[in-house]
């Protein structure tokens, strides 16, 4: 914390402190003056440790059944889903990485258990990106080695849901060369 104290102060801010609130984010609280004129605003959202673990823990034994490796932790790959994550707009972002994405769910263990319940829809006898199956696809994608999720509380969002976001690296749901890549990588149990 005092790197971070250090940075603040440059920027005219003081540190007020940190916690974890109830939906497992860590908030860091800073004040300014006069600018803010003494109030106390979020600085930092970030995952706490724990949710980390259950995100790393049910991916991890999910991807097992299918044979592949377990998945690491990215903090590059968190900070993008924690930014999409706090949009609070149910939409995938587009971006460089794979990514799933889920709201309502009261856990990441719930989150993550319905995007591997698609595996009921999916063929491994025809084998190809469809959207019914393309949660379960990118969790289990056997090339995929790095993870980094984040999570936001959107009280405008269907009446007030968690948003969770999760994004990988390699990306999967890679489509071509005669669906290839998803026999390659995405096994049976």
């Amino acid at each position: 914390m005092a790197a971070l104290s250090q940075m603040l102060n440059r920027l005219g801010m003081d540190y007020v402190g940190a916690y974890f609130d109830s939906h497992g984010a860590m908030i860091v609280l800073v004040y300014s003056f006069p600018l803010l004129f003494n109030s106390v605003v979020v600085l930092i959202a970030a995952m706490s440790h724990a949710s980390v673990q259950a995100v790393l823990r049910s991916h991890n034994r999910y991807r097992k059944k299918h044979h592949a490796a377990p998945l690491r932790w990215d903090g590059q790959l968190a900070r993008y889903a924690q930014k999409w994550s706090n949009r609070c707009r149910f939409e995938h972002s587009q971006g460089d990485y794979g990514e799933n994405i889920a709201a309502g769910y009261s856990s990441w263990s719930k989150a993550v258990e319905a995007w591997y319940d698609e595996v009921k829809l999916y063929n491994y006898k025809s084998t190809g990106f469809d959207e019914q199956t393309g949660h379960f696809t990118q969790l289990v994608w056997k090339s995929t080695d790095k993870i980094g999720c984040g999570v936001r509380y959107c009280p405008h969002l269907w009446g007030g849901v968690k948003m969770y976001t999760c994004s990988y690296s390699s990306y999967g749901n890679i489509v071509g060369e005669n669906n290839y890549y998803f026999k390659k990588n995405v096994l049976a149990p």
